[in-house]
Order: C-alpha cells, then sequence, then structure tokens
C-alpha cells in the first residue's frame, strides 16, 4: 500500500466556458492524469492546472496554493493537450 510523501497534497482543477472539473489527492501523478483525461474530453480551448496545496493552517476546509506543478491545455489547431511545467 502506497503511503503519501510528506502528506503531499494535490488540487487539480479543469477550466472551460460553460464547464469544470477539480479534485484534490495525495498523488501528484493521479492529479495530472485527472487534468489530462478531462482536457480530452472537453472542446479545444479548455485549460487546467495542478497544484501543490495544504490544509489552512486556520483549521478552515481550505487549501493553501504551495506551487504549481504543471498547467495544461487543449491546443486550439490540433486538438491535442498540450503540457508545460514539472
Amino acid at each position: 500500500m502506497r503511503t503519501p510523501e510528506n502528506n503531499q497534497l494535490f488540487a487539480w482543477d479543469v477550466f472551460t466556458v460553460n464547464a469544470g472539473q477539480c479534485g484534490v489527492t495525495d498523488d501528484r501523478d493521479v492529479a495530472i492524469r485527472h487534468v489530462h483525461r478531462a482536457l480530452r474530453g472537453f472542446e479545444e480551448g479548455a485549460s487546467g492546472k495542478v497544484r501543490r496545496v495544504a490544509l489552512a493552517p486556520d483549521g478552515t476546509a481550505a487549501y493553501v496554493d504551495l506551487r504549481t506543478v504543471g498547467e495544461a491545455w487543449r491546443d486550439a489547431s490540433t486538438g491535442a493537450v498540450v503540457w508545460r511545467g514539472e
């Protein structure tokens, strides 16, 4: 069984004009796969982001962004998913 390394959390978001998807996982690769799959299902021009996050220190049900792991988008001319980042 895999255990989270250093209790890392990764938030992922996909944005379109009319819809979107998001989630949080303790596995960076899973977050990247979620964004990639979602972008393949949305129209060209959709974009997504994977961020390393931490629970808010004030105890609220919120996340604090630590850094962007990667950004992706559907290329308008080819429809391919293009990534920038780690």
